[in-house]
């Protein structure tokens, strides 16, 4: 080997040493911060983690290599609808790959979501999540998120925080399970080390989502709406908040706002809003059952007084009515009276409200 050879080999070698060593650093400042960014805001259990509007939920494959189903898929979407279920969202955002015809994450999640009992009305297909970059990013700029929770796996989860906070929305993550050994955990750790490296390079020079698009905006939730064709009294549903399906019970609180006891009984009704009018909601199975066997369900005649400037609050069991459509706007009825007594004519109070 000549002299020139010699110092050319010697140059490559401290080239390629050099590149590692920038490599390495480069790694180890991407992960520092991807980690700190996610300090405080990744979520083990649905029951901790603080209500948001819209749950982001990355896609995946829902079937591994071997054509089995794929455990990072199944435990999002528990993940998912055990958040939605807790009440801790309000729409799910599927966002994944479908690049061809015959390869749709966003139906796939879409329908285990339905499986789990989430419905449909509530769940938002994103078909260009090609990458959790496009995923973050469409939630804002597309869909109007400027909250976010996200749903992935824990290291995923970090790095897709980190994404959020770089293009200004405030997020925070729940965690699905992770089942794999530790060779698997090892080579996932790499992958993700590399893929933050890439993420880091995708902010440094503006790299964009593959599509946009025109703006789709997600409905909010309709709050509470209390009125009463007699002034002084309000009734609001208090517990539980939110009202999620199945309805168990709904706490009642009335507030009287005049200088006069009033007084209210047991009797209620359910009514829902049916292409922009009132009427009766459906009776359960159950409620059905009674009245085929000729049983009679009765409310007790009993009277509740509610003092002047004070409030009363009443439990109710539903379960006479079928509130399982969440797409739709309920009114619960009641009535109150204020003196002279006896009663010559009594008042009604209602409130609207939603069910997730």
């Amino acid at each position: 080997m000549n002299h020139k050879s010699h110092i050319l080999i010697k140059r490559i070698t401290l080239s390629l040493v050099a590149f590692l060593l920038l490599v390495i650093i480069f790694t180890v400042y991407a992960n520092v911060k991807v980690e700190r960014a996610a300090e405080g805001k990744i979520y083990t259990s649905v029951d901790s983690i603080p209500h948001n509007k819209v749950a982001l939920l990355l896609g995946t494959n829902p079937l591994n290599k071997w054509g089995r189903p794929n455990s990072y898929f199944t435990n999002r979407i528990k993940t998912a609808s055990e958040l939605y279920h807790a009440g801790k969202v309000d729409y799910i955002i599927a966002s994944g790959d479908n690049h061809t015809k015959d390869y749709d994450e966003p139906t796939a999640m879409r329908d285990s979501l339905m499986a789990h009992g989430v419905p449909e009305d509530r769940i938002i297909l994103d078909f260009a999540g090609f990458r959790t970059l496009d995923s973050v990013v469409r939630a804002k700029e597309i869909f109007g998120c400027d909250s976010l929770t996200i749903i992935s796996q824990a290291d995923h989860n970090a790095r897709a925080l980190y994404l959020a906070e770089a293009n200004g929305i405030e997020a925070v993550a729940v965690s699905a399970p992770l089942r794999a050994g530790r060779w698997v955990r090892t080579r996932l750790a790499i992958r993700e080390w590399l893929a933050r490296d890439k993420m880091m390079l995708d902010i440094w020079f503006g790299k964009q989502p593959h599509f946009l698009g025109e703006r789709i905006e997600i409905p909010d939730l309709m709050p509470q709406k209390s009125y009463a064709t007699a002034e002084g009294m309000t009734m609001r549903i208090v517990g539980p908040d939110p009202v999620k399906t199945p309805v168990d019970s709904l706490i009642l609180e009335f507030t009287n706002n005049r200088d006069t006891e009033l007084t209210t009984g047991e009797w209620y009704r359910i009514d829902i809003d049916s292409d922009g009018g009132w009427r009766l909601a459906p009776y359960s199975e159950k409620y059905m059952e009674y009245k085929t066997k000729g049983i009679e369900v009765c409310f007790n005649a009993i009277g509740y007084p509610v003092k002047p400037d004070g409030s009363f609050q009443l439990t109710v069991k539903p379960w006479i009515y079928d509130l399982s459509d969440t797409s739709s706007t309920y009114r619960l009825v009641k009535t109150f009276s204020y003196p002279p007594y006896p009663i010559q004519k009594s008042d009604t109070a209602y409130v609207e409200f939603q069910i997730r």
